[in-house]
């Protein structure tokens, strides 16, 4: 079998752009990934019709040596673009090694160590405040609509959910500037969220707030502390900077997750060996099932569990929830419940999700495919404003 073609394929996610790659064989059997940014699905697709011309002709069997060839192409640009690219080749491989096996590709990775992968409703009430007209959700205009929304987490049987720092009933978008202060407002804000979800959903539902890359160190630490009586799932927060991180940990009794940006296990090194982190959350869509797995046995070492950044595309989901079936160490999976009503139709099999878990067929590879002829009727176009 030898690769003769790999394209990417551009679909309109709503409120941000799904970059998926198509890779074809000479024997017709056709792999799927995705390579989704929210902010550069024009550079990626760039990059991955660079990569192009040295895949034709090759093996896809040889899934690590085509990884590291394709590392080795673009050693000078390490992570972003060129690691996205990268990853959703290497999943298309794993996709067309499954196919041509007739097996799941959990099973290439080991077999199932779950028969699901339990998820977190992600952007918890946050997508429906800002994105409710894009999903088609009631917005969340109130506190009490949060409230509610908390009920209704538990009623269809999340175990977990993760929200932002969001004003119900205002026209908001997540401030972009990075390391800055956090507000008493903010804090008062992210403080009320978590409270209601608590209240609302119970002492056992687990929460989690997403603080990305917002704040500086000292805020971080100042809202770890603030939500201490909360018995939070964690508090996600982004920083390059291990002692930072680190110290953030060390200062409050609230878990601390980071790593949706951080590519190779060579990324995580420092964040494991320095102990700076709780829960670990490597973006598969961003490091491929053959990095992620790496990732996932290296943390593992360390005793610390991941829970996947998962905020694309529902092709991502998938993929993402046959490395969660076979890792040692999963926590839990981020998935975005409120979602453009598109999503399923754009697979050739909708996700299976039951009681908050995520439930994988025994189909070849990924088990679903992409419904291209579906995907062409939602055209990419450039956001400005996605998040």
């Amino acid at each position: 079998m030898k690769i003769t073609g790999v394209k990417p394929i551009l679909c309109d996610g709503g409120f941000r752009p799904w970059t998926f790659v198509k890779v074809t064989t000479d024997e017709g059997i056709v792999g799927y990934g995705d390579s989704s940014d929210w902010a550069a699905a024009g550079a990626t697709s760039a990059a991955i019709l660079e990569l192009e011309p040295m895949l034709i002709g090759l093996d896809p069997s040889n899934i690590e040596l085509i990884w590291w060839m394709l590392f080795s192409k673009t050693v000078r640009s390490l992570g972003g673009i060129a690691h996205k690219a990268i990853s959703g080749i290497n999943d298309a491989l794993w996709d067309i090694k499954g196919k041509r096996l007739g097996v799941p590709v959990y099973d290439l990775l080991g077999g199932k160590m779950r028969d699901s992968v339990r998820l977190y409703w992600t952007q918890c009430a946050s997508s429906r405040a800002l994105h409710s007209d894009v999903i088609g959700c009631p917005p969340v205009n109130t506190m009490d609509d949060v409230a509610r929304l908390a009920e209704e987490v538990v009623a269809k049987g999340f175990t977990a959910l993760k929200t932002y720092i969001f004003y119900p009933g205002r026209s908001h978008r997540s401030i972009l500037l990075t390391g800055r202060t956090i507000t008493p407002e903010e804090t008062h804000q992210a403080e009320a969220l978590v409270a209601t979800f608590r209240k609302y959903g119970g002492d056992d539902l687990g929460v989690a707030l997403d603080i990305g890359w917002f704040f500086d160190m000292p805020s971080a630490i100042k809202l770890a502390r603030v939500l201490e009586p909360y018995n939070m799932m964690f508090l996600e927060t982004e920083t390059l900077d291990v002692a930072a991180l680190k110290t953030v940990r060390d200062s409050s009794r609230t878990p601390i997750c980071t790593g949706e940006s951080i590519y190779m296990s060579h990324g995580f090194r420092p964040f494991l060996e320095q102990h700076a982190v709780d829960i670990i959350m490597p973006d598969i869509a961003w490091n491929g099932i053959t990095m992620g797995k790496k990732i996932a046995d290296f943390a593992e070492v360390y005793e610390t569990p991941l829970a996947p950044h998962n905020c694309h595309s529902p092709l991502t989901t998938i993929i993402t929830a046959h490395l969660c079936m076979a890792i040692k160490n999963l926590m839990v999976m981020e998935f975005e419940y409120d979602d453009v009503p598109w999503r399923d139709e754009i697979l050739t099999h909708p996700l299976d999700i039951r009681q908050g878990h995520l439930y994988l067929s025994d189909r070849p590879g990924f088990g679903v495919d992409l419904n291209e002829t579906e995907i062409a009727k939602h055209p990419y176009h450039q956001l400005l404003d996605a998040h």
